[in-house]
Order: C-alpha cells, then sequence, then structure tokens
C-alpha cells in the first residue's frame, strides 16, 4: 500500500510541498473519493476520519521538491513583481484594455465552475451574514464584474433560490438576500458604496518600523489603497459600459449620468499603466517623487453612504416626512463628510509616515543636509574672508587717515611754531634796530659833521624806525643792526664800537620806503654784510685748512709783553695784542686774534701761578686766569647775582660780585655770566 505524509509550508513567493513517501503494509486506506472532506462554508469544521496509525522507518526517506506552477501561482508572481494589479484577471480590466474576448470568457466560466457554489439553503445565519453580495449571488464572482456578469449571476441565483423553485414563501430570507444582492450591485451608486467598505484592510503600518521593513510593510499597504484610486471606480466602469450601449437601459444611463457626475470629475490623467510605482531601493529618485506627489493629491472614490446610513440608524425610505426624510438626508451627510475626511486623514498619515520611513528619502536628505552644511560653511568662510579683507582695508584706512591727520597736526604746529618764531625773530630784531639806533645816535658828535643831513630832530629819527619796523622784515632789520654794529654794539661788557656812519643808510632805506621804492639802499647793506659774512668764512676754512705753524720764542716773548702791556678790561685788547705780536715778529705768516688768545689760554693752564701770589692779587690785576671755572666758583657767582641785584649801578655791581668769587676777576664774572645766559637761551629755543 501507499502511505503519504504531507507538510504544507506557505510563503509570500511560492508553495512548497514536501513530500516523503513509503511503502508500507498498514492495512487498508480509504480511496479519495470516498474520503469526505466538506466546504468550511457549508460545515461547522473539517472531518477527520483516522484511517491508521503510520510507523515511519529509521532510514532516510526520500524527499522531492515540487516546482510551483498553474495560472494562480502565476497570477501571484505577477503581483508580487509589479506586472499586474489585483484587478488584472477582472472583466472590468479586460473590457478597461479591449482585452476582452470568448477565450478569456471561458477561461473564467472554467473557474467559476471549478469552485463549488454555495447552497444557501443550507447555511446556517452566521455564515450567510458572513457571506459578500458578490458570493451571494456567486461564489466565483469577482468584486469588479460587469453589469452583464452580475445580472447573468443574479438569473442563476433566481432559478436556484426562487421561491417558485424552493417553495419557501415570498418571505424567504435567502431570496431576499439574494434580491438585496442583486438591488445593491446592479444600482452604480448603492454598489460604489458597498464596494468601498466590504473587504478592505485600513490598518497602516505603525510608525518607526526598520528601515529593513519599509517596503515589506509600506509596498502591500500602498497597493491595497490603490483600490480607490479614480482610475479603480467601478462607476467609471459602468459609465463606460453604458456608454457603449453593451445591453444597456436608457434610464439606467440618465441615472447614472445624473449621480456619477463627483466620479467624473475625480477622475485624474493617470491610469493604470502611468499611475507611479512604489519601487525598491534602486528606484530613481525623480520618480520616488513622482509616487509621493501622487499620494499627496490622492482623492479617493470611497463612499461611506451605506456605512453613515448603517451607523445613523436612518432609514430615509422609512421617514414619515419630508421634514424628517430632509433630516435624515442632512445627518447622513454629515457623517458622509466625517467619514470621508477621516479616511483622508488615514491616508496623509500613511503618505507621512511612509516619507518620514523611506530610506530613499532619507538619504535624499543627509546629502541634501551635507550639502547646505558645505554650502553654508563656504559662505562661513567667504563672509570672514571679506569681513578679514574689510577689516584689513578699514584699518589701512583709519591709519592712513590718521597719518594724515597726524602729519596735518604737525605741519600746523610746524607752522604755528615756525610763526611764532619768525614773530618772535621779528620782535627781537625790532628791539635790536631801536636799541642799536638810539645807541648810534647818542654816540653821534653832533659836533663832527656825522649826523648832519640826518634827522633834524629824535622825534623824526623815531619816526623812520618805526616806519623801518612796521616795513621790514627780520631778516631786512638785521641787516640794518649789522650795518650799525650788530648786537655786540649794544651788549654792557662788549667792546664792539658803534659805526654811526651806518645812520645815513638808514635814513636812506627810511626814505625809499616812505617813497615806495624798491630800497636800493637796503639790498646793497645786504649784499655788502653776506659778502663779508663770505669772505670770514673762507678766511676762516682758509686758516683751519692749514695747520697752525708753532710760536717761536719770539713770538712767545711779544705775546707776553703785549699781554702786560695791554691789559685786560681795555677795548679791543685781543687785535692789539695780535698787531703787536705782528709787528714785533715780523712774521710771514702774521697771527691772528684767535690764535695770540688760543696760545694764551693754553700756557696759561698748564703754567702754575707765581709764588707768592694771590687770588686777591690775580683778581685785582684784572687779567684773564684762563682756569676752567669749578663748581664752587659757579655756586658764589650765582650767589653773588642773588646778592647784588641790576638795579645797581652795573660797574659797581660787577665789581662787588668779582670780589665775592675768589681768584676770578670782574671780565671773567661778565663772560661768565653772558655765557651761561646764552647757554639758557639755546637750551630755551
Amino acid at each position: 500500500m501507499c502511505a503519504q505524509k504531507l507538510t504544507t509550508h506557505f510563503s509570500p513567493s511560492q508553495l512548497v510541498f514536501d513530500i516523503k513517501t513509503h511503502f508500507h503494509s498498514i492495512g487498508t486506506v480509504m480511496p479519495p473519493e470516498q474520503s469526505k472532506v466538506e466546504d468550511p462554508m457549508t460545515t461547522e469544521g473539517p472531518v477527520i476520519t483516522p484511517v491508521a496509525t503510520l510507523d515511519w522507518p529509521s532510514t532516510p526517506l526520500a524527499t522531492s521538491t515540487i516546482q510551483c506552477a498553474g495560472r494562480s501561482y502565476l497570477a501571484y508572481e505577477s503581483r508580487a513583481l509589479n506586472l499586474r494589479t489585483f484587478l488584472h484577471s477582472s472583466s472590468f480590466y479586460r473590457q478597461a484594455n479591449g482585452s476582452s474576448n470568448a477565450n478569456d470568457a471561458a477561461d473564467n466560466e472554467d473557474d467559476a465552475e471549478k469552485k463549488k457554489e454555495y447552497d444557501l439553503l443550507t447555511m446556517s445565519d452566521r455564515k450567510l451574514k458572513k457571506l459578500s453580495y458578490y458570493q451571494v449571488l456567486q461564489r466565483g464572482l469577482p468584486m469588479h464584474a460587469s453589469s452583464d456578469d452580475i445580472r447573468k449571476a443574479y438569473h442563476k441565483a433566481c432559478l436556484k433560490y426562487h421561491p417558485d423553485k424552493t417553495g419557501r414563501g415570498e418571505e424567504d430570507e435567502v431570496f431576499l438576500l439574494v434580491k438585496a444582492a442583486f438591488d445593491t450591485l446592479s444600482d452604480p451608486i448603492k454598489r460604489r458604496s458597498y464596494d468601498s467598505t466590504v473587504d478592505f484592510d485600513e490598518s497602516i503600518p505603525k510608525e518607526g518600523i526598520d528601515e529593513a521593513d519599509f517596503y515589506k510593510e509600506y509596498g502591500p499597504c500602498f497597493e491595497r489603497n490603490l483600490r480607490f484610486a479614480s482610475f479603480n471606480d467601478p462607476a467609471r466602469q459602468t459609465a463606460k459600459e453604458e456608454s457603449g450601449g453593451g445591453g444597456g437601459k436608457k434610464k439606467n444611463k440618465r441615472k447614472s449620468g445624473m449621480k456619477n457626475n463627483r466620479s467624473s470629475n475625480n477622475l485624474s490623467g493617470h491610469t493604470k499603466e502611468s499611475c507611479p510605482k512604489f519601487g525598491d531601493d534602486e528606484t530613481p529618485l525623480d520618480q520616488v517623487h513622482a509616487f509621493y506627489e501622487f499620494w499627496v493629491n490622492f482623492d479617493s472614490w470611497r463612499d461611506f453612504t451605506l456605512k453613515a446610513t448603517s451607523e445613523t440608524d436612518h432609514d430615509v425610505e422609512a421617514a414619515d416626512s419630508r421634514d424628517e426624510k430632509r433630516w435624515m438626508k442632512q445627518e447622513i451627510d454629515r457623517k458622509i463628510k466625517k467619514m470621508k475626511k477621516e479616511e483622508m486623514a488615514r491616508i496623509n498619515l500613511m503618505v507621512e509616515r511612509a516619507m518620514a520611513t523611506d530610506p530613499r528619502l532619507k538619504r535624499e536628505k543627509r546629502r541634501e543636509a551635507a550639502e547646505k552644511a558645505k554650502a553654508a560653511e563656504e559662505k562661513r568662510i567667504a563672509e570672514e574672508a571679506a569681513a578679514e579683507k574689510e577689516r584689513i582695508e578699514r584699518e589701512a584706512r583709519e591709519a592712513a587717515e590718521k597719518k594724515e591727520a597726524e602729519a596735518a597736526a604737525n605741519k600746523k604746529a610746524n607752522d604755528k611754531k615756525a610763526k611764532e618764531q619768525q614773530k618772535k625773530q621779528l620782535r627781537k630784531a625790532k628791539q635790536l634796530f631801536r636799541k642799536i639806533t638810539m645807541v648810534a645816535y647818542k654816540a653821534a658828535c653832533p659836533n663832527d659833521g656825522s649826523t648832519e643831513n640826518v634827522w633834524d630832530d629824535l622825534e623824526q629819527m623815531n619816526d623812520d624806525i618805526e616806519l623801518l619796523c612796521d616795513s621790514l622784515s627780520a631778516i631786512e632789520l638785521n641787516s640794518l643792526s649789522d650795518a650799525l654794529g650788530g648786537s655786540g654794539a649794544v651788549e654792557e661788557e662788549d667792546s664792539t664800537p658803534v659805526c654811526v656812519g651806518a645812520l645815513v643808510d638808514v635814513r636812506q632805506c627810511a626814505v625809499e620806503t616812505a617813497a615806495g621804492a624798491e630800497r636800493q639802499s637796503l639790498l646793497a647793506i645786504k649784499q655788502r654784510n653776506e659778502a663779508r659774512k663770505e669772505a670770514a668764512d673762507k678766511e676762516r676754512e682758509q686758516k683751519q685748512a692749514k695747520a697752525s705753524a708753532p710760536w717761536t720764542k719770539d713770538e712767545l716773548g711779544a705775546l707776553a709783553k703785549a699781554v702786560k702791556k695791554y691789559p685786560a678790561g681795555g677795548s679791543n685788547r685781543w687785535e692789539a695784542i695780535a698787531l703787536f705780536v705782528n709787528n714785533l715778529c715780523k712774521q710771514a705768516e702774521p697771527r691772528s686774534k684767535e690764535e695770540c688768545i688760543e696760545k694764551y689760554n693754553s700756557i696759561a693752564a698748564s703754567a702754575a701761578p707765581p709764588s707768592g701770589s694771590t687770588d686777591k692779587d690775580t683778581a685785582a690785576d684784572g687779567e684773564d686766569s684762563g682756569a676752567p671755572w669749578t663748581e664752587e666758583q659757579d655756586s658764589l657767582l650765582q650767589e653773588m647775582l642773588r646778592k647784588y641785584p641790576a638795579d645797581m649801578d652795573k660797574n659797581e655791581r660787577w665789581k662787588s660780585i668779582a670780589k665775592g668769587v675768589p681768584g676770578r676777576s670782574k671780565k671773567e664774572c661778565v663772560d661768565r655770566f653772558k655765557a651761561i645766559r646764552e647757554a639758557v637761551k639755546q637750551g630755551k629755543n
């Protein structure tokens, strides 16, 4: 005998049967035709008839794998690979695509005949409630069957369940169920509302699923909800059938045309073929965006009229009055709007969760974020570089402006200082010119004719002096002062003589200035002074260039005699000493005043004072000791200057000062005072 052990494994892609066969004598096995296995819809449960126990041997059993095949398996694989939709095998799909033919109809009829029809008369009430209207009319009737298929199925059901056939009366529940099914499915509006609720899973994947399960979870979910796309609207199919004149009545056409305006308005430009696919991980990003764009703008044709009527428990046909009927319709419409809103919220939530979990969009977001961060970083770097460049330019501009401001301020300060110096020099030049002119005027002897034809009186001289001070510059005034003898002529202890004869030039300059002439006399004085200065400078340079000849014994003796002959305090002492030495020695190169002074100072510094002589005697002689001033002597000089004020008689004052400074004569004290005063003036300037 043949014993079989059949193990069935179900998977999404195939159905595998592992058949293990072993021949063993176990008695009589009931043939298949005698085994009674009833349909689960017609019986309460499967009937199991035990035959015999099976003793499997310990030896390995032969195993064979059967390749899945057949129409159903190929249809399943096609839907899994997105090659066909769940409507592919329906008559709606065939008629919509123009592929309906006699062979397809024959195949459907063959498939329907293979399935044993339900016997509604023998079913319990519980099982009858589980059947859909399509199953009530015919077991194999698809949901999207055409109107002709529904009508044919109803005719067959009437032949089987009509009260005239069954004898169960007009109130037979089975026949009423068949009639209600036909009334609902034959009316496009009612059928549309019925198809919106029957056999549909409204669940959507939970939030936060793994990316690895994304395609497995959301692919079937979008496929299920595609059932309510506009191109899958059953009312659209009914409108096509009736517009083709396929046996429909004019009344039904008008009814369909009037009541399905919303369906026609919801038709989008997409068809089943052009509808964006869910795709996989390798789908291009533009197709992914097109898919989500389709679902974001998705408009479901799902009709909640039947469900709203059931939940509100309002029967419009059973209303007692028009007002009640109107009220019921308003309540039902309000419920329909609420359900439609919830439906769209469910679809939007599904799309939002899918977009939040889609690994393709996540990768795109990460890429965009990286590009955005890179662009922001580049922008930040560019802004920092621009800011740094602007800062450098601003600092350079500020530094240049500061430098220009400082230069302008320094120039202004220098100009102001120079102007003040010029004013000071002009003021000094005026003071010197007034003083030396007055000294020269007083020194002039009226009887010798030196001031003849110069000024008639002192007032006229003052007018000319003030005119020249107001008209001439500091240089021009200094030139006139130099012509009169210079600053040395007005110093108290200086022996420079005043040139009285230059008063004529001063008078001539004043006359020319008053007349507005070119002041030729002043220019001549200036040129003469410059020539004298150049000659003096040239002579001094020649003397410096030429090495000083050594002093002979005759010259030293003549110098000693001249120093004794011309004591200190006399006018032009050193010029007279130099003239005495040159006349006595008759040298080829005469000695100048400066050479005589330098030689005398060197001898006085190196030679010790004579024995028996005292500082008092030296001071009384009035000669220059030539010794350098000590700090003690400077202190005594300053003390004496404070002790004897300047308002005393000058001669008496300096004699008293010289007595208070041991070892120094009156002339040495005066020279020391002048040297200190010049040093102070130079320090201030």
